[in-house]
């Protein structure tokens, strides 16, 4: 759910208005509403910065994940100082990167000349006798050259020979080849630069881990600091001023369950004050609060958006959707038992923040093992072809109702997807009721009833409960309320010709939206089969190499790395579609707005 909010608008004296905004971020609890106009190019100059510091704070943390960072006892200057020397560091190894590729390239063109002396060469030179460098094909490389002049052939490589002529200023031969030009250095000498190189970047990435291990909570206390700089900014680029500066003006929302926090601080403050409630043109910053299960999956609702102040918070309703669409889609119980022992395992080994994720993976894991039980997936291993008693029964079951269980999955993952997208239309017909008025709602609430009148219309034909009559009366009724309410009356606001042609439109939306809608749901049936079949293939191939001592070396080894492939990609997949199912989908027509800004309090950050 979303918290309410409550807007303050604080008329400061322009004297009081520094104590007041540092005492304001002391409180920590108001989140500063932003004006027209305020992203200035100074914030944004700001704010790459700020991605700078981040970057560098980033590469220190991966290098040294074990160290213990304490901003609280970091030294902000420090952490400055640290920040560039890293800065300079990486510009530094990023030169080093462009020499470093100039001169393997020079190695590797002088390598087929082999190691030299320039200083002989230069020696010739001075006595008159040049030496010049040719590269030619083996075929177009004429033996009588050897005895005609005075050759060296140096090497040959790739059917091309690489030779030297050793030439007096008075001489003249026929050479046919291409000349190479005497490098102005030696092979020697570029390895040692290339050597000299990479002994400096080994020491700079040293320097790399120091910073890592000993200063990390000084820049991290840099980049802390920095923030709070462009919080205050943020604050004054967004304060008003009226009466020829005298008076400061400030907005700010606040939660309701602490306004008595911040009435009791503006009191002690002396400060002048507004107290209103949210209007619809206002961008109200957005709080959520839902249950220990749903809060795990706002992380997943982020990707996309927050909701907009005053619509449903729809986290708390496509979670179990959303724990269901992933054990459907890997569908695997072994995979499924994995996953739930390692977030167990590691939930005591992790940081704070991310002990959430792993009781989402963990939530998961379970889902994977009750579909991978119902569609008897074990690591592959179809368990409906087993002997296990409880198997063989249900496989002797969907026989005598000739049918298999991938026909049940198929269907049941159509049926759930009918179940999500109804679901998301009582939601939108909720929403809008809240947010609109029931006038502006009656139009989803007749697709509502229209679609489970029918659906339930369909079921008692197949139970035959009632008379085909008197089914057929039943169907004519819900045709009836159904289309007067989405033709007619769907907006009480508006003249019944324009609610009939919207209707039309809105049920030609519905009629080609729901079925194309419906049919995404297959991907969930068709993901969880992939997986089985390829565990299967892994399976077959790791048997198939057994038979010795080796063959079960080999056999283990392809059967670990192959389920370790096919849970990567099949939970990639699992984690994947089921969020495209919820994104576009299920918020398609539960209506979902989105475009909320988070709640992010004004407060001090060291």
């Amino acid at each position: 759910m979303i918290i309410p909010m409550l807007k303050y608008t604080f008329l400061i004296y322009h004297k009081d208005y520094n104590s007041f905004i540092h005492n304001l971020k002391a409180l920590g609890v108001v989140h500063i509403a932003e004006q027209k106009g305020g992203n200035t190019d100074e914030m944004r100059e700001n704010m790459l910065f700020l991605n700078r510091i981040i970057s560098v704070v980033r590469k220190l943390k991966k290098l040294a994940p074990e160290v213990e960072v304490s901003p609280t006892h970091g030294d902000i200057e420090q952490g400055r100082k640290i920040f560039e020397d890293v800065e300079a560091l990486e510009q530094w190894l990023e030169q080093q990167a462009h020499r470093i590729n100039h001169l393997k390239k020079e190695i590797n063109e002088l390598q087929p000349w082999g190691h030299f002396s320039l200083e002989t060469i230069y020696s010739l030179q001075a006595n008159g006798i040049n030496t010049r460098l040719f590269i030619c094909a083996r075929r177009q490389f004429n033996d009588e050259w050897l005895t005609k002049y005075p050759i060296g052939i140096v090497n040959e490589i790739g059917g091309n020979v690489y030779f030297a002529i050793f030439q007096k200023e008075s001489e003249e031969f026929e050479i046919i080849a291409e000349e190479v030009k005497i490098p102005h250095k030696s092979l020697n000498t570029l390895e040692q630069e290339l050597k000299h190189i990479e002994d400096e970047i080994e020491a700079a990435n040293k320097k790399f881990l120091q910073f890592a291990q000993s200063n990390i909570s000084d820049v991290v206390a840099f980049q802390l600091s920095f923030m709070e700089s462009i919080d205050q900014l943020k604050v004054e680029q967004n304060t008003l001023s009226e009466a020829d500066d005298k008076l400061k003006i400030v907005e700010g929302w606040i939660p309701t369950d602490k306004s008595a926090e911040l009435d009791a601080f503006l009191e002690q403050q002396n400060i002048v004050y507004l107290q209103q409630k949210p209007t619809q043109e206002d961008k109200v910053p957005i709080l959520l609060k839902n249950n220990k299960f749903a809060e795990k999956f706002e992380v997943i609702g982020e990707l996309y958006s927050l909701p907009k102040y005053g619509e449903l918070d729809l986290t708390p309703f496509f979670a179990p959707f959303y724990t269901l669409f992933f054990g459907f889609c890997l569908g695997d119980a072994g995979y499924g038992i994995l996953m739930t022992i390692a977030a167990i395992f590691f939930y005591q080994k992790v940081k704070l923040q991310l002990k959430p994720i792993l009781t989402l993976i963990s939530f998961l894991g379970l889902s994977t093992i009750i579909f991978g039980l119902i569609g008897g997936t074990f690591f592959g291993i179809n368990l409906y072809e087993s002997d296990l008693p409880v198997y063989r029964d249900l496989q002797a079951m969907l026989k005598a109702n000739n049918t298999t269980i991938n026909d049940v999955m198929f269907k049941l993952s159509l049926i759930l997807g009918g179940v999500q997208i109804v679901f998301g239309m009582i939601l939108k017909a909720v929403n809008e009721c809240r947010m609109f008025g029931w006038r502006l709602a009656i139009g989803t609430i007749g697709w509502v009833f229209l679609i489970v009148g029918l659906v339930t219309v369909y079921l008692l034909k197949m139970a035959a409960f009632f008379t085909p009559a008197t089914i057929t009366t039943i169907q004519y009724v819900v045709l009836g309320i159904g289309g007067v309410m989405t033709l007619l009356i769907n907006n009480l606001t508006r003249n019944p010709l324009i609610n009939l042609g919207s209707g039309l439109w809105t049920a030609y939306n519905m009629v080609t939206g729901i079925l194309g809608d419906l049919l995404s749901y297959i991907r969930l049936f068709a993901l969880g089969i992939s997986s089985a079949i390829l565990g299967y293939v892994f399976n077959t191939l790791a048997v198939s190499m057994a038979g010795s001592i080796v063959g079960i070396f080999f056999m283990v080894v392809v059967l670990v790395i192959g389920h370790g492939i096919n849970l990567f990609m099949s939970g990639l997949g699992s984690f994947v579609h089921p969020i495209r199912l919820t994104f576009v989908e299920f918020y398609k027509n539960a209506g979902f707005i989105g475009g909320g800004k988070k709640y992010k309090p004004f407060r001090k950050l060291i």
